[in-house]
């Protein structure tokens, strides 16, 4: 739901199909107060979080596999054009397995978080065993020479070499500090236990060592080494200290966010996951700068405790509701598959009668428990309307977003919306709400004929440059028939549509049993039903399917064109 506050004589945003909450230049709403918190928030747990290092982990793995297996396998082309490379073999060796790993990491292997901890292992052990042949060859070769220099700078060189494996290892791997110490500080050691053991086997390593091991050198070694170790260790601790974070940041209660699939004036909603359940949901919850406005947090806490009450099928679901630590209010509902039917249009033009009859039917089913109930939805359009695939059952309308819902109540004691307010959305709304009078029940009836007049048309019953001369056409001008502009619009549907769009609200059905008895009584009421519709939404995915390559299973990507939730 979209909600743009604008007190005249502003004038009103120019996207019409926003919905509007305008007071009147006369109306004074009481000031209100803040909602009190329901739920405190439950930071992430550790299922979660584990769950989050173990999709990481994989992507870094391949990373350093790749990037080790790159910086090998040059220095392995390179001793082609040298006579007795040191290692030559080893590096051979090394490079193939870490051409394998990389391979393995990229495929649609699964593995667990200890078996990826096990090759993440494997993979620096190996390099870290690479480096120290490889040194112990290069030093013993230098040391045959004779000569100090060159074995001091394939010393140097070596040192350089494990530096560098360090810092790959601290900036790529997802690991506290501590378990990285266990992987870092024998990769640091291994230069030095290199050098001692080539000391007491090499009488030429042993000589040269005399000249070459002075306090200096070795300091300088220590240094450079501990400087890797340290930083390594570091910046570990400072990125896995980011990354909980960010991952507490993204959780509401016992749910995880993924990714933002909507957002509008009174929040966002993002594609979820329940920590335990592992349930897909979709979680909606209020802008950081919406928390100041005390009406915004008053009628986001009214929607999802008027949707909670309600259990129709044809209504959203809310499981769950709370508030965070930093005063950010959610709360959880159904992640459905479909589009809405706003979207349904748009993309794929007016909807033949039956299927309109079939879906108009079971909105009707949900606005009849909602005014039962006392509840008044003021904002049905076609963007609120969804059409879900459910339980294998295709084209279930779902009736969404009561952020703009009113009490019959209301009209004695009220603070939350004050009387005489106009709110809705302009090309869909009841005259009596653009002429700030009161809504009731008929003004939603009004407010689905005009969704209806959409879904055969494609057009809305009045269409003008702003939305105060959409409100005004709403009320006085006369609107022209479904079958003039598409002419296969049967009659006596028509005849329904335009009862439902009579100016005066006695002139309309008196409640959503009765328009919905009527529209069951059409023609076209029998034209469309779950076999139609399963058919159509088999054949969309046929040809979504034809259009673009699968991707793979285990990391498909969330269509959020056919998994929406506004």
């Amino acid at each position: 739901m979209l909600v743009t506050r604008v007190s005249p004589p502003l004038p009103f945003p120019t996207n019409l199909e926003e919905t509007l909450v305008v007071p009147a230049p006369q109306a004074g709403a009481p000031p209100s107060t803040a909602p009190r918190g329901m739920v405190e928030i439950v930071t992430g747990s550790g299922l979660g979080m584990e769950h989050e290092t173990h999709a990481l982990l994989r992507v870094r793995l391949r990373a350093a596999a790749l990037v080790l297996f790159v910086g090998i396998g040059v220095f392995f082309v390179r001793d082609l054009f040298i006579t007795n490379a040191p290692v030559f073999v080893l590096r051979g060796i090394t490079v193939i397995i870490l051409a394998a790993a990389t391979g393995i990491l990229s495929s649609r292997i699964v593995f667990s978080l200890p078996r990826l901890r096990q090759i993440e292992v494997g993979l620096f052990s190996l390099t870290s065993l690479y480096l120290g042949v490889y040194q112990y060859q290069l030093v013993l070769a230098k040391a045959h020479e004779g000569n100090p220099t060159f074995e001091l700078a394939a010393v140097k060189s070596c040192v350089l070499y494990f530096f560098a494996v360090m810092l790959l290892y601290g900036t790529f791997i997802p690991n506290t500090w501590q378990r990285a110490a266990k992987i870092l500080i024998p990769i640091s050691l291994v230069p030095f236990v290199v050098m001692t053991q080539l000391r007491y086997r090499s009488v030429a390593v042993d000589t040269l060592a005399y000249e070459i091991a002075t306090f200096e050198q070795i300091s300088d070694h220590v240094i450079m080494l501990s400087l890797g170790l340290v930083s390594s260790l570091y910046g570990t601790h400072i990125i896995n200290a980011l990354r909980v974070e960010a991952f507490e940041a993204r959780q509401m209660g016992q749910y995880h966010l993924k990714e933002r699939i909507g957002s509008g004036g009174m929040g966002e909603v993002y594609l979820a996951e329940h920590c335990l359940l592992k349930r897909p949901c979709a979680i909606k919850l209020i802008r950081p700068g919406s928390q100041a406005d005390p009406q915004a947090l008053a009628r986001f806490e009214r929607e999802v405790r008027t949707t909670a009450k309600l259990t129709h099928w044809n209504t959203v679901d809310i499981y769950d509701f709370g508030r965070t630590e930093d005063g950010t209010f959610y709360y959880v509902m159904e992640l459905l598959s479909g589009m809405s039917l706003a979207d349904l249009v748009k993309t794929h033009g007016p909807l033949p009668a039956g299927r309109v009859i079939h879906l108009l039917r079971q909105t009707c089913r949900a606005l009849s428990e909602a005014h039962s109930a006392g509840l008044i939805h003021r904002d049905i359009k076609p963007a609120n309307i969804f059409s879900a695939r459910i339980g294998g059952v295709s084209d279930v309308a779902k009736l969404l977003d009561f952020g703009l819902v009113k009490h019959t109540a209301d009209d004695r004691n009220t603070n939350l919306t004050p009387d005489r307010t106009l709110s809705g959305s302009p090309l869909y709304m009841a005259p009596e709400q653009g002429l700030f009078n009161r809504a009731d029940p008929r003004s939603d009836i009004y407010s689905l004929g005009a969704t209806a007049y959409f879904l055969l048309t494609g057009k809305v019953p009045f269409e003008g440059s702003n939305a105060m001369q959409v409100m005004l056409a709403h009320a006085r001008d006369p609107i022209v028939a479904p079958s003039q502009i598409r002419t296969d619009v049967p009659s006596d549907l028509e005849r329904v549509v335009l009862r439902c769009l009579a100016k005066k609200p006695e002139d309309r059905y008196p409640d959503a049993d009765t328009l919905e008895q009527a529209l069951a009584e059409c023609s076209a009421a029998g034209g469309w039903g779950d076999r139609e519709a399963a058919n159509w939404w088999h054949d969309l995915s046929v040809d979504a399917t034809e259009k673009s390559s699968p991707a793979p299973a285990s990391d498909a990507p969330v269509d959020l064109a056919q998994t929406t939730v506004v």
